[in-house]
Parts: C-alpha cells; sequence; structure tokens
C-alpha cells in the first residue's frame, strides 16, 4: 500500500512508542492527537505494521457518493456536441430541468476534468477598486446595450440587447432584443420601462449619440431627445467615463452572450419575436431569482410618473415651423391650414411644433395644446404643352454712331466698290447683264491652258 507523506510521518510515531524510544504523551503531542488515540495506534500498529496509519475507509466508496448512473448521463450529456461549449455550472442546470439529473456544479466540474471534457482555465487577477452599489432599488439604473449575433446561423446578422439593471440589487428590469442600436429603439425601452416601474433617480449609461455627447468644452453636453425627455421628468442622465465605471451590466452581457445564446440555441429560437418571449417568460424571471442580492435600504426608490404625463409625446421628435398671415404652416412640402376654431391666441408668424412619434403618428401642438390642421387644396399645376409660348425679345438696335454699325458701313463701302470696279473691267454696263465669251479659236484652243490671263475683245 502507498503512503502518503503525512501517513509516513503518522506511522513512525506508534513505531516509536512501542519500541519505548518516544513517550506516549511527547508522540501524541507531536501528531496533534490524544494519549488515548496515541495507546489505539501502537495496538494497530503492533497488529497489522504500517497500515495503521491508513484511514479504514480509505479505497472504499463513500456512502453520499452519487450513483454510477448519474454520472453515466450526466457524462453523456456533457460529450454531447450540442453542449461542446458549455461550462459545468450551465449544463448542471440544464441536467435538473430536462433530465431530473441533480448533480452539483463541482461534482459535475470534477466528472467532466477525469473524462478530459474541460479544461481548467486560471485568470490572471487584475487590481480594480470596486464602486459600492446603491442602497435602494432604482437609484439608479444601468442601461446600456449589445450587439451580438444572438441567434447564431439560425438568423445571421447582428441584434442589439438593450437592458436596464438595477444597480443596489443586479436585479434586471427591463430587456429586449431589437434589429439595432439607435435612439428609437432605447426610446421605446425608457418608455416600456417607465410604463412598468415609474421614475427611477437616475439612470448610468455611456456616451452613445442618442444619450449625449460632450462638446469641445468639458462644462458644455449636447441635449438628445432622451436626455431633454428624462430631465423634464426629474431624471438624472450619467454618462460614465469608461466600461469598468458601470462594470456590473457589462459583466451581465458577458454571461449572456455566453449562457443566453446557447439556451436560445437549445430552444431553436430563431426570430425576434422568440427571443424576446423566451426573455420574458423564462430569461428575466431566473436572472431574478438566481442573481439578485438584498439591498442595504429596502425602500423601492422609483418614484411615480406625473399626473397626465404622455410618454409618447416626451420621447417624440420635435420640429419647429412658423405660421404665415393666412395661418397656413409648410411641412413635407405642403401647406396646412390652422381652422379658425384652432386659432385662438396663435398670431401670425407663431412657432407651432411638430410631433413625430415613434408609432409614425405627426401632431401639430401651439404650446400645451393640440391642433387639427386641414390640408390645403393646391391648384394642379399646368403641362408644359399648355402653357403660351412666351414671345421672343427683339435684338437690340445699336446706336447709329455705335462703333459695330460703323465697321460693317465701312465693310459695305469698300465690297461695293471692288464690285464696281470688277463690273467696269469686264465691261457690265448693266448689273442684270452677264459677259459673253466668244468661242474659242482653234489656236487657243491649242495653246491655251487653265489659269491663263486671257484678254477678250467683245
Amino acid at each position: 500500500m502507498e503512503l502518503s507523506l503525512r501517513e509516513r510521518d503518522r506511522v513512525s510515531v506508534p513505531g516509536q512508542v512501542s519500541e519505548g524510544v518516544l513517550a506516549g504523551a511527547a508522540g501524541a503531542a507531536r501528531i496533534g492527537v490524544t494519549r488515548r488515540h496515541v495507546r489505539r495506534l501502537v495496538r494497530r500498529f503492533e497488529a497489522v505494521g504500517d497500515a495503521a496509519a491508513v484511514h479504514g475507509l480509505k479505497g472504499r466508496r463513500s456512502n453520499r457518493s452519487l450513483p454510477a448512473e448519474v454520472r453515466e448521463v450526466a457524462l453523456s450529456v456533457a460529450a454531447d456536441p450540442l453542449y461542446a461549449d458549455f461550462g459545468p455550472t450551465l449544463p448542471a442546470e440544464h441536467l435538473e430541468r430536462r433530465f431530473a439529473v441533480v448533480v452539483s456544479p463541482d461534482t459535475l466540474r470534477r466528472w467532466m476534468l477525469e473524462a478530459g471534457l474541460w479544461e481548467r482555465r486560471r485568470r490572471r487577477a487584475r487590481h480594480r477598486s470596486r464602486r459600492p452599489r446603491r442602497a435602494a432599488l432604482g437609484e439608479p439604473g444601468q442601461w446600456d446595450s449589445s450587439v451580438h449575433p444572438w441567434l447564431e446561423e439560425r438568423s445571421p446578422g447582428s441584434r442589439a440587447l438593450i437592458s436596464i439593471r438595477d444597480d443596489a440589487t443586479s436585479r434586471l428590469l427591463m430587456a429586449r432584443f431589437v434589429a439595432r442600436d439607435n435612439g428609437a429603439e432605447n426610446r421605446r425601452a425608457i418608455i416600456e420601462y417607465l410604463g412598468r416601474h415609474g421614475r427611477p433617480v437616475a439612470v448610468y449609461t455611456d456616451h452613445a449619440g442618442h444619450f449625449g455627447q460632450w462638446l469641445s468644452k468639458k462644462e458644455e453636453r449636447t441635449g438628445t431627445i432622451i436626455s431633454r425627455a428624462l430631465g423634464e421628468l426629474g431624471v438624472e442622465v450619467i454618462l460614465a467615463g469608461s466600461p469598468q465605471a458601470k462594470g456590473r451590466v457589462e459583466r451581465s452581457f458577458g454571461t449572456n452572450r455566453d449562457r443566453l445564446v446557447k439556451e436560445m440555441r437549445l430552444e431553436g429560437i430563431a426570430s425576434l419575436e422568440g427571443a424576446n418571449r423566451f426573455l420574458q417568460d423564462y430569461r428575466v424571471p431566473f436572472w431574478n431569482e438566481r442573481f439578485t442580492v438584498e439591498p442595504a435600504d429596502p425602500r423601492d426608490a422609483h418614484r411615480p410618473l406625473p399626473a397626465g404625463a404622455d410618454l409618447e409625446a416626451l420621447f417624440a421628435e420635435t420640429e419647429t415651423r412658423v405660421a404665415a398671415r393666412d395661418f397656413t404652416i409648410r411641412f413635407r412640402k405642403r401647406r396646412r391650414q390652422i381652422p379658425e376654431r384652432e386659432a385662438g391666441g396663435i398670431a401670425p408668424y407663431a412657432e407651432v411644433i411638430v410631433e413625430r412619434r415613434l408609432d409614425g403618428d405627426i401632431r401639430f401642438r401651439f404650446g400645451d395644446r393640440y391642433l387639427g390642421l386641414e390640408p390645403v387644396r393646391q391648384a394642379p399645376a399646368a403641362s408644359p404643352n399648355d402653357a403660351p409660348a412666351k414671345p421672343r425679345p427683339a435684338p437690340p438696335k445699336p446706336a447709329p454712331d455705335h462703333p459695330w454699325r460703323k465697321h460693317f458701313q465701312a465693310s459695305a463701302q469698300q465690297a461695293t466698290a471692288r464690285r464696281n470696279l470688277r463690273r467696269e473691267r469686264e465691261g457690265i454696263s448693266n448689273e442684270n447683264e452677264r459677259p459673253r465669251i466668244p468661242e474659242a479659236t482653234g489656236a487657243w484652243a491649242e495653246t491655251g491652258t487653265p489659269g491663263e490671263d486671257i484678254s477678250i475683245a467683245v
């Protein structure tokens, strides 16, 4: 039997006490037992020898060990290609939920290590100063989004998971999958949150464009629809300086990118609608039951919404139009008339607010009062073929002493003089008379060549 180092040190004491080299009290002090137990070890040493230092249950199966059938079922599930990238904790939960097999994650981890299905992963520790949690629920909520291929190859492309997580309790207060992470989807998310839980003290988020960005001066910040609406509701918007500042929600995304993707794979979810149903029916309740903690202050810091608050109006895109003297405004290349019954208190050049809501509805507001505008009928534009031809303007007439006129007059006089000289040389008295050329004689026909200057007597 192979003995460990501790067992070898332990077996030397009974031998020395049996030989009288060491007193019983000294032997008991050396191995940290009572003198009575040393006498038991001496009697056992004299009977079986070195085996006296080995515990009697060594090598025997524990009475609290799980049956071999449970180990086989657990390892067969862990070896399934469907669970190839699962860690020990997640398969342990699925074994209990799907196969009614209860195994602790530590036991399953040990079995998977022995079977070569898992390797220890050691992480290098980095020093961080943890920010203390807030005291009560709702002060503040950590708001963030994670873009990831959540549905894998079943629905190619990245989707965004928007979630708001309480800082004091780690409770998941709102989560939804959206096609893309933009301002409109985040406005829908905060409307859902406010309608369900009320107004938090603050929201803690990042520097995304729909939350606000710093200008050149640190003291100023651009306003957005979300920051403006939350400011009117009395909710502070805190922009984190780094991902580590809101590390709890960042770490929750890391967990979800591992566990949630695999769980939706097991359920065969391939659409945003199915993913959102899975979130509401299973994932959010499971998270809030498993990962939440008790807050230092048991009160709920959420406040009710103001009476008559219209969240759709608060989070709508707004534009300004100016009323003309005929009580019309122009919007999307069309005129809209303010009826007389709606024009109370409105003067020409007054500003009318145009609200474009998330549901696509467009409303016109003057102050706190909504207007029912009527479209102005515009005459159909005339066809280009029906329009009368415009008269062409007469060309400008130069003055008598204009240089252009003098130039052309001189040119005309020179041309007339050359023409008269040519007529005199050719013997033409009448302007309509043509020169007559007699028939050539034989001698001229033989010697004459084209291009020679021949004098012809008429």
